[in-house]
């Protein structure tokens, strides 16, 4: 390493463990500025950083006008933050791709911290909108969400493609980004509270957990959707009548008469049992059962075969019924801010 290094007056090492190393990705022939960050450092082009951070570039015109030391003949800016973080926030200054996916959420996360300390605006925006994609604001691009984790036999699979509720929580916490919080409380209040207290351990064995205040409301949020749900149930399925455009309204034999009925009665239990949701690995989930409440009458259903269906309604009683279901899941995702005591404006 250049002997210059030794004259930093800001980091003057002792041993040779304390003398950082050349990151062997990004460091440029033609770079002009070395930048010192724990155990490594980069040799990268001054313009760069300047061009899209007011900070770095008012810290790098404080070390051009002082006698800051040189590393490879370059001037040298000395920065806090750890160099695995920073070598990210540099590659997607330089245009390197990255996504939100769970291979690459810690790089993501990256990203947004120094974009959001340094006010990379720009970056900090296009960060944001990735996750939002995984996050959603809206119920539509949320059921998008679901359905890119479902596999083609109908299991929940989330964890394989998608990084854990606790550690977006923390990271939205962190960069102040509400808008991405109810949406991952939501995905939160699905676990086991058991699961919640124990946290999260990832890849690299570190633990991660919520704050005790957040815990609180992750559980309120979740008795909350419990309490909509039930109360959904006993509204709109409970005794429900038929539609007045019902099929079977001039049937003679009451039990005809009452198919439709029947059929309800039956979605009834099934929603109570809640064995479709245990099958999918999607049980605490108010928002898939409701839903699912339409389609369990239809989901055996082959085109040109007679539905053989033991108790099934009509089907002007399940468009009717089908108005009500989309009208309380809208519903109860407008709710999932307040429930989880979240202030967010212009949600969903």
């Amino acid at each position: 390493m250049d002997s210059e290094f030794s004259s930093n007056r800001y980091a003057s090492p002792t041993d040779e463990s304390q003398v950082p190393n050349r990151h062997p990705e990004l460091c440029f022939d033609d770079g002009n500025l070395a930048v010192v960050t724990g155990s490594q450092y980069f040799i990268i082009h001054r313009g760069l950083l300047c061009r899209h951070s007011a900070i770095l570039d008012k810290g790098i015109v404080a070390i051009q006008q002082s006698e800051a030391c040189t590393l490879e003949g370059r001037p040298t800016l000395n920065l806090d933050d750890d160099p695995e973080d920073f070598a990210h926030f540099l590659r997607a200054l330089y245009g390197f791709s990255y996504d939100n996916s769970l291979g690459d959420f810690f790089a993501a996360s990256a990203i947004l911290r120094l974009s959001t300390k340094y006010e990379v605006t720009g970056l900090r925006e296009t960060a944001i909108r990735n996750l939002f994609l995984s996050w959603p604001t809206t119920l539509n691009l949320w059921e998008l969400r679901e359905t890119a984790a479902t596999t083609a036999e109908g299991m929940y699979t989330p964890r394989l493609g998608l990084p854990h509720p606790i550690l977006l929580i923390n990271l939205a916490r962190e960069i102040e980004e509400p808008k991405l919080l109810p949406s991952a409380f939501y995905d939160l209040s699905r676990y086991l509270p058991s699961q919640l207290m124990e946290g999260y351990v990832g890849p690299d064995g570190v633990q991660h957990h919520l704050g005790d205040d957040d815990i609180c409301k992750v559980l309120r949020g979740k008795e909350q959707g419990a309490r909509f749900f039930s109360t959904f149930i006993v509204t709109e399925l409970e005794a429900r009548g038929p539609s007045v455009q019902c099929l079977h309204r001039n049937e003679v034999q009451p039990a005809l008469k009452r198919t439709c009925q029947m059929a309800f009665e039956a979605v009834t239990f099934e929603l109570i049992r809640d064995v479709n949701g245990m099958v999918c690995n999607r049980n605490s989930d108010p928002l898939f059962t409701i839903a699912d409440s339409v389609l369990m009458q239809t989901r055996d259903d082959q085109p040109g075969v007679e539905n053989k269906a033991a108790y099934r309604a009509c089907e002007a009683c399940r468009l009717d019924y089908a108005a009500v279901v989309q009208a309380a899941r809208e519903e109860f995702w407008r709710q999932l801010p307040m429930w989880f005591e979240l202030e967010v404006k212009n949600w969903a």
